[in-house]
């Protein structure tokens, strides 16, 4: 990769095991950052200290943290072993650091406009907003971006839940968010204020690296609520990438009346020749109802069943508690921790 920091210019960021990868950074920058400004694939989704993904390990060099590590979603075995969070630590020296880069190159952030061509109201206070974009916009599977009314600073990042854009095209000129309602919060009570069709909007990214993953092994999606954003575009694009793989959708809710996108999940059901599994699980659906299905929370759809011995590969999308409680159990029945990729969803924006 050709450097474009003259050698002065900061500290020397080095990868073990992958010496191709090697940036520059300028001192006192923020270790994430500054791979990204540089087009290095460094695992990230949240960029702010929650969701873990860019969890590095320190080899060589010093960092300073700009959270307490105990606040962080690292274990103590983790901090004990030297690993820290590159998106909230400053580069103090030189470094040898250990960390999974991915195969595909960053794409860029842009800036564009786009115009409302869908706002429907959907079952569990979710509307499914569409925009067709300006111009056509590349992006990976699980990729995020910020949307926001054209002329209004209130901006907020929601997953896109197309698949991507075949690789030799020029992106996508449409893209679709799942979002729920947020009572309070300044852009989802905007939002459903009424039918926003034909209105003005800017969308900034795309963001994230959660759904590269090894696209031959079979996998599974692990969404509560809207966290089934991500999980149907990775879906959607590991189907595309293999002819054999097999992908199980957990999807959580609290009841029958708030399961949302069922269109959306049929589809991928129909268009898959039975690779996909689709698994709702209620966690307050009423005892006398009709519901036949599982009841719980989803941790308890997660079964030698469900995760078998050929799942290699999982995605986990929701709140954070949720998400904590799925990896935990996602590696006890078996998977990897490094090939678990999650998606914690933080509320902000209430005021």
């Amino acid at each position: 990769m050709q450097n474009t920091m003259t050698e002065a210019a900061g500290c020397t960021i080095r990868i073990a095991g992958q010496p191709e990868h090697e940036f520059r950074v300028r001192s006192n920058d923020l270790l994430l950052k500054g791979g990204i400004d540089q087009g290095i694939q460094y695992p990230h989704n949240c960029r702010v200290g929650v969701c873990g993904s860019c969890k590095t390990r320190l080899l060589r060099g010093r960092v300073s943290p700009m959270v307490d590590l105990a606040l962080s979603p690292l274990t103590n075995q983790e901090i004990e072993n030297g690993y820290f969070l590159a998106c909230q630590a400053k580069v103090r020296s030189d470094l040898e650091v250990e960390v999974r880069i991915g195969e595909h190159e960053m794409i860029p952030e842009q800036i564009l406009a786009g115009t409302v061509t869908r706002w429907e109201r959907l079952p569990g206070d979710v509307v499914d907003l569409r925009l067709q974009l300006e111009r056509p916009l590349k992006f990976y599977a699980g990729q995020y971006c910020n949307i926001s009314e054209s002329g209004s600073f209130v901006r907020r990042s929601y997953s896109i839940y197309d698949a991507p854009p075949p690789d030799d095209s020029a992106g996508a000129t449409e893209i679709g968010f799942l979002i729920k309602r947020l009572p309070g919060g300044a852009f989802s009570e905007w939002l459903f204020a009424r039918d926003r069709v034909g209105t003005r909007m800017w969308v900034h990214g795309p963001y994230g690296l959660m759904g590269i993953e090894d696209s031959d092994a079979d996998a599974i999606g692990v969404a509560g609520g809207t966290g089934l954003a991500p999980i149907l575009s990775i879906a959607r694009d590991r189907l595309a990438r293999s002819t054999t793989s097999k992908f199980t959708i957990v999807f959580g809710v609290q009841s029958r009346h708030e399961l949302f996108a069922q269109d959306l999940l049929q589809a991928l059901v129909d268009e898959s020749q039975g690779r996909v599994e689709v698994v709702p699980i209620l966690s307050d659906e009423l005892r006398q109802s009709p519901w036949n299905g599982l009841r719980g929370l989803v941790t308890e759809a997660l079964t030698a069943e469900s995760v078998t011995a050929n799942t290699r590969v999982a995605f986990v999308c929701g709140s954070l508690p949720m998400v904590n409680a799925v990896e935990k159990r996602l590696v006890a029945l078996g998977i990897d921790a490094a090939n678990i990729h999650a998606d914690k969803f933080m509320p902000t924006g209430v005021l």
